[in-house]
C-alpha cells in the first residue's frame, strides 16, 4: 500500500473527529515508510471544513505529535458539545 490509499479517506459529513482520525490512522499505519509531511499533507485536504481544519489552515504543524495534541483537544470539545445536546 502507498500514500496515493490516504486520497480516497475523507472526512463524511455527521462522523466525529475521533472516527475519522481512528480511521485514517488505520490506513496511514498500514502504509511502509509513509513520510509524515505526506501524511499531514493528506489529513488536511480530507478534514471537513471546521475549527479543526481552520486552526491547522492558520497555525500549521512541523509533526505528527503536534496534530495529535491538537485534534486531542478538538475531540474533547466536539464530545463535549455533543454530550450537551
Amino acid at each position: 500500500m502507498t500514500s496515493i490509499a490516504l486520497v480516497g479517506i475523507l472526512q463524511e459529513n455527521g462522523e466525529s473527529l475521533r472516527t475519522f482520525l481512528d480511521r485514517f490512522s488505520k490506513v496511514a499505519m498500514s502504509i511502509q515508510n509513509l513520510n509524515a509531511d505526506d501524511a499531514m499533507h493528506h489529513m488536511l485536504t480530507a478534514l471537513r471544513l471546521g475549527s479543526f481544519a481552520d486552526n491547522l489552515c492558520m497555525q500549521p504543524t512541523t509533526n505528527l505529535d503536534e496534530l495529535r495534541k491538537r485534534a486531542a483537544k478538538y475531540m474533547k470539545l466536539e464530545e463535549l458539545r455533543e454530550f450537551r445536546n
